[in-house]
Parts: C-alpha cells; structure tokens; sequence
C-alpha cells in the first residue's frame, strides 16, 4: 500500500553550504546522507517521523544516471524537483498500478553510502509514460519501498548519529503542495496513476489558486494546486519549472518559537496571521537555498 510520502527531494548547487544554514539559520538536524553509486549524485537528510527532506546536488565533474527520476527531475533544480510515496508492497502497488491501465518501470534497486562506511538500499519505480496522464507524466512522484521500515527505517536514514530533535521543533510533513495547470486534470491522473481520491476542494488564497487535498493512508496529504486568473506564486512557477513539487510543509511543535528563533538567524520569514492569529509562516527561498518550506502548528 502506499501509505505516506515518504521524502521531498530539494537540489542544490551548494550541498555543504545548504546543509550548513538549514541547521545553523533554518534550525534542521541535518544527517550525514551520502553518495549514490553511479548516480552521479550526494544528499544530506533531515530526518523527520516518518518522512524525511532530501538536500540533493551533483557530483563534481560526474554525469547523472539516465533514465532514472531524479536524473529527469534535476531539468527543475534548483528548488522544490520532486518527492516519492512510500510503499510497503511494492510489487502489489506496481500491479495495482498495471491494474488499471498504465505502464510501470521497475522496481529497480538504488543504494546510498554513507561517509562512515554504512550503506542501505531500496527498491524505486514510476509511472511509465501514457497520453491519459498528459506530457509531464515523469513529474508525478516515484514509488519506494525501502529495505528496512518504521524506527530501523529512521534510525539508517539518520545514519551515523541516529535520529535527533529539531532546535525549531520540525516534527513531520504535514503536506506537499503540487503546482498543476488544470485541477480536474491533476486530480484523474493522481486517482489513475495512485488511486488517490480528492476532497477538501477550495481556493487558497495565498497561493492566488485552487486546491484540492488527496490524503494519503499512513499520514499527511499532497494538495493540487493551480492557478486563478491573474499572477500568483503558481502561476510564477508553472512559468518556472511546469508542474510538479512546489513546497512542502511542516509541522511544528510551537509555530510562533520557530518563527522568532528563524528571524532571530537571520532567516527570510512571511507569516499568515488571519484575525491576529498566527497559522503558517512561509521561509525566504533564498533562506532555503531555493526549496519552498512552510511551517505550520504541529
């Protein structure tokens, strides 16, 4: 089953340098990660419960993998290039996939190792290309089923130093939001490719778009966003980077301590206070070293 998004994946020029202020300004634990043999890539995590944000960049002087997601995902870097959905049964969510008409690739094996010699694996495949699912089908999120899950599944992905608390109390992904052109669109090809149904529709009126939620069976959700008449922050991306990941969002343990501790390093930081009331606080992209981060109450 796929039960949650299992990580968002931010590229960056700077690894180190990105790795450094989402700890140091943005108030992250930032893990080790490690490189991707063959893949021409490396990453540093930052390990929440149960999903994890993925700081990712290319190697010096490597080429990426074709023919892989995130080698097709990296035409959106910097920024927000994509995330995965997390599955327990991989071969039995491909079948479902197939089921229902579309074609699969994979799953395939990757493995990540780390700088103090430890290594762990999984199993990745997506949806194959298919005119009901329209042109940009490769940026629908990948399908992974790792090789260990719940608090072994944690504690590899923090390797070495295992899991660890946030200074500004990041607890788990409350959603990510996916900027598409057309909503009813976007909400078949997520109920044909995922057997995700929408609820919740709406506008929102910080993002100048309309919305619709499709919760996920585990926890959290992934929220379709696209564009009202008129400019907006989808509309600006879609020019960007066309559809796909926009941001991802947080919870927070005390929204307004780690709006003061964010300003207090320096951080960019925009708040929605309806009637007086703190309820989201959105990061400087130039904070995040391009990624969209949004926090809101745990």
């Amino acid at each position: 089953m796929l039960r949650y998004v299992d990580h968002v994946i931010f590229a960056v020029d700077d690894l180190e340098g990105a790795a450094r202020d989402y700890g140091q300004k943005l108030g992250f634990t930032v893990s080790a990660g490690g490189v991707h043999p063959g893949a021409g890539t490396h990453n540093r995590l930052i390990v929440l419960d149960p999903e994890y944000l993925e700081l990712i960049a290319r190697l010096p002087d490597t080429t990426l993998r074709p023919g892989f997601p995130v080698s097709y995902m990296f035409a959106r870097a910097p920024g927000p290039i994509g995330y995965a959905l997390n599955s327990d049964d991989i071969e039995a969510d491909l079948a479902a996939i197939r089921a229902r008409g579309l074609p699969v690739e994979g799953p395939h094996a990757g493995r990540l190792e780390g700088p103090d010699g430890g290594a762990r694996g999984w199993r990745v495949a997506w949806v194959g290309a298919d005119e009901r699912l329209g042109t940009e089908h490769w940026r629908l999120p990948f399908i992974i089923q790792h090789d260990s899950d719940g608090a072994e599944r944690l504690r590899r992905v923090a390797a070495p130093d295992g899991v660890l608390p946030h200074a500004n109390g990041a607890r788990r992904l409350s959603r990510v939001t996916v900027a598409v052109n057309d909503l009813e669109a976007g909400i078949r090809c997520y109920e044909l490719a995922f057997g995700l149904h929408a609820e919740d529709a709406g506008t929102d009126a910080a993002l100048h778009a309309r919305t619709a939620r499709l919760p996920l069976p585990g926890t959290g959700a992934i929220v379709l966003a696209a564009p009202l008449p008129g400019e907006g922050p989808i509309a600006r991306a879609l020019r960007a980077s066309g559809e796909g990941l926009f941001s991802a969002t947080i919870a927070v343990d005390y929204l307004q301590a780690a709006v003061t501790r964010l300003r207090g390093q320096g951080a960019g930081v925009q708040v929605d206070e309806p009637d007086g009331v703190l309820t989201a606080a959105r990061i400087d992209m130039a904070s995040a070293h391009g990624g969209r981060l949004e926090m809101v109450r745990a």
